[in-house]
């Protein structure tokens, strides 16, 4: 019994040990799931701004406004939990701030920053991918960066043609066209020319081709036919402020190509009416000096160089923030993950924890049934030894009791003395005799039960006669033995031969 306490106390303490280790893995796996909890409770507000915005962009053409909502989703999705489940929601809000900061606020560097965000995070539609690369593009072109413009537009274009956007696909061969043209790849710009001219789409489409295409014929000074290209491009063109690029190359075909300074000022004077670009009003400004100079119109010629000088600060000022953007996208195409292996190692340590803490938590599980059935196995070997005592002793109680009827074979006459008897059987069963004077019986009922225990064999009949009593006193004696000690006649057998009382 006391070896079997011991080993359950061990086997308690190795369980206690275990437990408190899976313990520590199930707290991890708790603060991990709170921290999980805590950063997805703005993502449904996140994912209705951006379902907002995509249907306006899609419905209507129109660019997302609110930077406040934009900025909350941007904060709430902008950590390990959100740029993991949620990376196309969080990108597609890059893209929208950008667009807004770039077109609205004119901070070009910080929509840069947003658009090399959103590209980082590789939205899973290539659209919104092109559509990140075109904007990107778009800062470097406006730095008079052709190459690193190309860079991203060519990123762009083979994204459009995975979407099966024919729209935006034949737009970004027109783009890249012409920055092919600036870099004097004229082969190849001809080239996607051709292909590009196979898309017969819209009007503004056939638009952009002809000023393109024009841009060809200018750049080699082809001066005619680059003229009939632009001359198209104004006729496709429905809306008057589309129509600079068309205007602004015609004043400078007329100026530059044909020396005929009277024809560029006609389309210095359209810019000036129409155009809210500074650098197109520079330049339609710096025509309309010339002609000031030529004819020594003084006054024309103040009021021109202040305007022109106006036009130049606005230039300047913009110019300046595309300044600051550039290094930003040259950088980025440097060192386009910095953060990548930061954010790889802090995904796998999160897989790994929350894998750890399952494991914890299986291992928990089927540890505590492996108590459970060891518990089980131990309080079984227990009662089999309690079994196997019980018997032991049972077993020696009757060798003694045989050992008594060796020598006495039949009651003894003067063990009608219970002092008597008990003096001579004490040897053999003086336990016995210690627990049967415990109990609430005379020396008469005590003999009765010693004398059934030793003879079991002998008839009620046979012991009165021994014992010079008659058979129906017998009978009140033992009904006054069950009553004293609380059994019932079927229990008296038992009684006698308990271990518990005779050993």
């Amino acid at each position: 019994m006391h070896r079997n306490t011991k080993s359950t106390k061990v086997m308690s303490k190795s369980h206690h040990e275990i437990s408190h280790l899976s313990s520590c893995m199930y707290h991890i796996l708790c603060v991990l799931g709170l921290t999980f909890l805590l950063s997805s409770c703005g993502w449904q507000e996140a994912k209705e701004v951006i379902i907002t915005a995509d249907s306006l962009d899609r419905a209507e053409h129109v660019i997302y406004d609110d930077t406040a909502a934009l900025g909350r989703t941007i904060r709430s999705l902008d950590n390990p939990f959100g740029r993991l489940f949620q990376r196309n929601t969080l990108g597609k809000a890059y893209y929208y701030m950008g667009r807004n900061l770039e077109d609205s606020y004119q901070q070009i560097a910080e929509a840069a920053e947003c658009y090399i965000e959103a590209d980082r995070l590789k939205i899973d539609d290539p659209i919104y991918r092109g559509r990140i690369n075109s904007c990107m593009g778009y800062i470097c072109a406006q730095n008079n960066n052709d190459s690193l413009a190309l860079f991203f537009y060519e990123r762009a274009h083979k994204d459009f043609v995975e979407s099966g956007n024919e729209w935006r696909y034949a737009q970004m061969l027109l783009t890249i066209a012409q920055h092919r043209i600036n870099l004097d790849n004229f082969l190849v710009a001809d080239s996607l020319l051709q292909i590009a001219q196979s898309y017969q789409l819209n009007n503004s489409y056939q638009a952009r081709y002809y000023e393109t295409r024009g841009l060809y014929f200018y750049k080699q000074q082809q001066c005619d036919s680059a003229l009939i290209c632009f001359q198209k491009g104004l006729g496709y063109w429905q809306n008057e402020q589309d129509k600079c690029f068309c205007y602004l190359k015609i004043m400078q075909t007329h100026y530059f190509g044909y020396k005929d300074l009277d024809s560029a000022i006609y389309y210095a004077h359209k810019l000036i009416s129409i155009s809210d670009n500074p650098n197109y009003i520079t330049n339609a400004y710096y025509c309309l000096l010339q002609d000031a100079k030529e004819k020594e119109d003084i006054n024309k010629l103040s009021q021109y160089t202040h305007a022109r000088a106006d036009a130049q600060k606005l230039l300047l000022n913009v110019t300046n923030q595309r300044a600051e953007a550039l290094p930003k996208v040259e950088e980025y195409t440097q060192n386009p993950h910095p953060w990548r292996w930061v954010w790889i190692t802090l995904t796998i340590i999160f897989v790994v924890c929350i894998i750890l803490a399952i494991g914890a938590l299986v291992y928990r599980q089927r540890n505590h049934i492996a108590c459970e059935q060891i518990e089980q196995l131990s309080t079984h070997i227990e009662n089999q030894e309690v079994r196997l005592t019980q018997e032991l002793v049972y077993r020696q109680f009757h060798e003694k009791l045989s050992d008594i009827v060796n020598k006495y074979h039949t009651p003894h006459k003067r063990w009608r003395q219970y002092s008597l008897l008990k003096r001579d059987i004490n040897p053999w069963l003086h336990t016995w005799f210690q627990k049967l004077d415990t109990l609430p019986l005379s020396e008469q009922e005590k003999i009765f039960c010693t004398i059934s225990l030793i003879y079991p064999n002998l008839s009620d009949i046979e012991i009165a006669n021994y014992m010079c009593y008659a058979k129906g006193s017998i009978r009140i004696l033992k009904n006054r033995i069950f009553k004293k000690i609380g059994i019932h006649s079927s229990e008296f057998s038992r009684f006698l031969h308990n271990p518990s009382i005779c050993k």
